[in-house]
């Protein structure tokens, strides 16, 4: 059986040109986003996102109206940022850090930059030994934010996981303690 912290070191957040390319409606979207990020929900069978909760993005003005009730491939790269993002920062905090980064970056190079460097934390925080550092021709104070807030997310994905083996090891010692007291 393979691990958590193996499938969360395994993660790949899927780039500008891998979202699709076709207008989507709100329940493809929501299908698409708990397929990628279901795995960084605190708590076995909650739900990454809702149309209600997306509903909300767009009446704070986190992410854009839909035209025509379908959404882009601009909408959907906001959303992986909040669905990932919305575990350690407040939304408007989310909505600032995506406004940070188009203000230097175009959409693309954005959301591009913002699944390397996810993927970049993760392996820093689960995979200490075998990190391969991103190669970056600059660092903007926007980008230093970025690796900031992605390298918090992999540092508290991290912690909660080593909670729940603990949890997991303390359960089964108990099982093991109960069973030798009644033989």
């Amino acid at each position: 059986m393979k691990s958590i912290a193996s499938d969360i070191l395994n993660f790949h957040c899927p780039r500008w040109n891998e979202l699709p390319e076709i207008d989507l409606y709100m329940d493809q979207v929501v299908s698409i986003l708990e397929k990628n990020c279901s795995l960084f929900t605190e708590n076995e069978g909650e739900k990454i996102i809702t149309a209600t909760m997306i509903n909300n993005y767009v009446k704070h003005k986190i992410i854009a109206p839909p035209v025509k009730r379908r959404y882009n491939q601009t909408h959907l790269a906001y959303l992986f940022v909040v669905c990932i993002m919305k575990r350690i920062l407040s939304i408007s905090e989310i909505g600032d850090l995506i406004f940070y980064l188009i203000n230097v970056y175009s959409i693309e190079d954005a959301y591009d930059l913002f699944c390397e460097e996810l993927e970049f934390a993760i392996k820093t925080v689960f995979a200490p030994n075998q990190k391969a550092n991103p190669i970056k021709a600059e660092t903007t104070h926007q980008l230093m934010l970025l690796e900031a807030v992605v390298l918090a997310f992999a540092n508290k994905l991290y912690f909660q996981n080593e909670i729940k083996k603990l949890a997991i090891d303390r359960e089964e010692a108990k099982k093991i303690t109960v069973v030798k007291t009644e033989n």
